[in-house]
């Protein structure tokens, strides 16, 4: 008899895998393994899932995708600049990977509208790898999806608010300070938006022509009727419902908390006690857990809203175990936890070190910021910037601040893989894009990403730091040009 696996399970049974060779190879004891698994941020990815469920069960990403229309139309174009903008400014000031969670729940309901009013083909005809499962999205929606987790990554890096700029700060110890990360990054961030999104309308939406812009052109022939459409469509919906309002109302108490938690630039709930931390997971799951708790019916509403619900019974909470079993990408997520273990792994087999010592030694200062600047960019593909920053950057602190800033300001180069960030692994799983969709789209601003952060790091080099060798390192460089 033939089996069959589904994506999912490889996933999840390719993750675990550091928990059985780990401890063979002599690298960890498997009791730490297992914990490198589950991460705060990880448990941070669950609440912002589990966010999206919420939005999904009461109906409130499909009220929110009428006014998104209402903004901009049939145009796929608008759609994802609107989109980037609303995922900016929330990454911005509260979080990206909740920014990513609630936006792309939006972005499926509006695209849905697009697929039944004929704008936009949302499911393409591809052969599923899993028999039965979801199917595969269209390119146009796939670059849609990805502006999304990319825009998330780069307001981050210009954010004084998320991670991974405060592990950052944190493994500097006072020598750098947020304004010296916002002034490297800020260039690139915005140049790095431009591109970002033309890329993204070059190979999924059909700037410069092909097959997808043919396609896309003959659909936007039944935007005729699109008005129409919609307006029907908002009609069989009815009014705004409580379920629905009281999802938004605690969705945003979420995206307040995960702002006043520690922003750094004034004092936050988690500094009333100096010695305990309160994490990312804190923030999300505690107010998830009211989502399970608060019912969604008259049973509970009654008190504040003054009509019967049209079936009076039971009172079902906003958020049931039922829809999260059946939507949560648990393997995306296992793999996202898999990514935290290899950079603990790394960190206890001595890589790191080894590393640090290596670069440590005379090798001329130009080439100890190059080699930085490509460990950086390769370890925040591999792994999240948050965990590389937090268990790998203090070590190599130790090589010196020629190695260590390069290092440092690469982390925001997350954009090849679905594990690369949690917005990553949040549209890999919500959205079922797979992970060579990300190495296709994110090969380009990996790349001109990496030039422009080592660009900017180096000619700022000395208002950051310590001037300690910036002029050896200038000269060095000017040697090289030279030799070249």
């Amino acid at each position: 008899m033939r089996s069959h696996f589904t994506r999912k399970t490889c996933n999840g049974a390719v993750a675990l895998a550091y928990v059985v060779f780990a401890p063979i190879a002599g690298i960890a004891d498997s009791p730490k393994v297992c914990t490198a698994y589950y991460t705060d941020i990880l448990f941070l990815v669950y609440g912002c899932c589990f966010l999206a469920i919420t939005m999904q069960s009461s109906r409130l990403h499909e009220h929110l995708a009428f006014i998104v229309i209402r903004c901009v139309g049939s145009n796929i174009t608008m759609l994802q600049l609107f989109l980037a903008i609303g995922v900016f400014v929330i990454a911005f000031l509260a979080n990206p990977t909740a920014a990513v969670a609630f936006w792309i729940t939006v972005a499926k309901a509006v695209l849905t509208e697009y697929d039944n009013a004929g704008v936009l083909k949302m499911n393409s005809e591809e052969k599923l790898y899993e028999p039965g499962g979801a199917p595969y999205p269209t390119l146009p929606v796939v670059g849609i999806y990805l502006t999304l987790c990319y825009t998330a990554t780069l307001a981050g890096a210009v954010s004084p608010i998320v991670n991974p700029n405060s592990n950052i700060i944190d493994a500097f110890v006072g020598q750098l300070k947020f304004e010296h990360i916002i002034l490297i990054m800020i260039v690139p961030i915005v140049m790095g938006l431009c591109v970002m999104i033309l890329w993204i309308q070059i190979i999924f939406l059909g700037l410069l022509g092909g097959p997808i812009k043919r396609e896309l052109k003959e659909l936007s022939n039944n935007a005729t009727g699109f008005q129409e459409s919609i307006e029907a469509r908002k009609q069989d919906l009815g009014p705004w419902k409580v379920n629905a309002i009281l999802s938004f109302i605690l969705i945003l108490i979420i995206f307040i908390i995960m702002h006043t938690r520690k922003p750094r630039i004034y004092p936050g709930w988690d500094d009333i006690s100096p010695t305990i931390l309160s994490g990312y997971s804190v923030q999300s799951l505690g107010v998830v857990i009211l989502f399970a708790a608060i019912p969604a019916n008259f049973l509970f509403c009654r008190y504040y809203a003054c009509r019967r619900p049209d079936k009076p019974g039971t009172a079902p909470s906003l958020l049931g175990w039922k829809a999260v079993n059946k939507r949560t990408p648990w393997g995306e997520i296992i793999m996202l936890g898999a990514a935290f273990c290899c950079v603990f792994c790394a960190k206890e087999s001595g890589l790191y070190k080894a590393i640090a010592k290596a670069m440590s030694e005379p090798r001329g200062d130009f080439l100890q910021f190059l080699c930085g600047a490509c460990y950086g960019t390769l370890f925040t593909i591999l792994s999240p910037a948050a965990a590389v920053a937090r268990l790998a950057l203090p070590i190599m602190r130790t090589a010196g601040n020629n190695f260590a800033l390069p290092f440092a300001t690469a982390l925001h180069n997350q954009f090849m893989l679905p594990i690369s960030a949690p917005a990553n692994t949040i549209v890999s799983g919500l959205g079922n894009v797979r992970p060579f969709l990300f190495l296709f789209a994110g090969i380009i601003p990996t790349l001109f990403m990496m030039v422009m952060i080592t660009t900017s790091t180096c000619f700022l080099f000395g208002t950051a730091l310590p001037k300690d060798s910036l002029k050896n390192m200038t000269e060095s460089l000017s040697k090289n040009v030279i030799d070249w």
